[in-house]
């Protein structure tokens, strides 16, 4: 098969288009013909920063046919349409993984907007959930133009959450009012925290999602109520920045972790994601598609997922 992958972390024209083996799925796995190929946040950071097994195919989110089952597998069958995460193999033509992170596609659903949900979409769900925001409070989505913090930003307002979101571009926070941001804050000239206490009155947040990390999230807790929850998605500005552990006791501050891969497939998260599913086959949830690339050009399409300002996915056709 043809796959896009990379023997060296690096840059986007690090990743080569070459013959690779087909994968073998193993017993408790499915095999598909890949069809929509979603680039992963993940994608981005493992590409420049990890250096990959040999002949390794990188990539997370794919959506597909299945065409092949290990002897192990219930509830599928072969010819179902669905999404699939794995921490690795999705940039190929074919690709194996575990059944319980796959979830079938609704018909009718795009298969390009389904092969974004279990990550993106997902991953602002659990946070939700984890960060236990309630209708009427004010959350603050870090990040809020990306692929995570837009579906935060609409699951939050669906909740009737008042929702404040950051950004560096002042066009892009207004694109995406659409999707029930209710205020939008420019990070730079003046840290997040001093542009919220005026905004709010000198009030705070109730809870922060963080798809940024480093020192965005040390300045976000300045305007987290206490008793408030910090959930921390990604780690983008930096994973050594400090922060007061005394403050954190004072305020009684909780932040959580959020890696929703190896609980993809747990009850509650995977109940979650499959309520995703039909939210946006209903158009309850929008999933904007920035552009697609053919797998061949995956380095023009990594390279387009790298740019700030663009709202929505970025997704590879074999």
């Amino acid at each position: 098969m043809k796959a896009a992958l990379y023997h060296e972390a690096g840059g986007p024209d690090t990743l080569h288009y070459e013959d690779v083996a087909d994968p073998v799925p193993a017993d408790d796995e499915l095999l598909i013909r890949v069809e929509a190929i979603s680039i992963e946040g993940g994608d981005l950071v493992g590409r420049r920063d990890l250096a990959p097994g040999k002949n390794e195919v990188p990539g997370y989110s794919a959506a597909g046919e299945i065409v092949g089952m290990g002897e192990d597998v219930e509830g599928f069958s072969l010819g179902q349409k669905v999404t699939t995460f794995h921490w690795k193999g999705s940039h190929a033509q074919l690709r194996a993984a575990p059944a319980r992170n796959s979830f079938l596609i609704p018909d009718g659903l795009d298969i390009g907007i389904a092969s974004t949900i279990p990550v993106g979409p997902g991953t602002a769900a659990w946070a939700l959930h984890l960060a236990k925001l309630a209708p009427g409070q004010t959350v603050l989505v870090l990040g809020a133009a990306g692929g995570v913090g837009l579906a935060t930003v609409q699951l939050a307002a669906k909740l009737g959450a008042r929702v404040i979101g950051t950004g560096t571009r002042p066009e892009s926070l207004e694109r995406i009012r659409e999707y029930g941001l209710n205020d939008g804050i420019v990070v730079g000239e003046r840290p997040a925290s001093e542009q919220i206490r005026a905004l709010l009155g000198g009030n705070k947040v109730d809870v922060i999602i963080d798809t940024i990390g480093g020192d965005a999230l040390v300045d976000a807790l300045d305007v987290l109520k206490d008793g408030g929850n910090a959930v921390l998605i990604g780690v983008f500005g930096g994973r050594a920045t400090k922060t007061d552990a005394g403050r954190l006791l004072k305020h009684r501050h909780t932040v959580i972790g959020c890696l929703l891969g190896p609980e993809m497939g747990d009850e509650v998260p995977r109940r979650l994601i499959s309520e995703l599913f039909e939210m946006a086959k209903q158009g309850d949830l929008r999933v904007p598609i920035d552009a697609r690339f053919p797998l061949s050009e995956a380095a023009s399409a990594h390279r387009r997922a790298e740019e700030r300002g663009r709202i929505g996915r970025v997704l590879m056709v074999p």
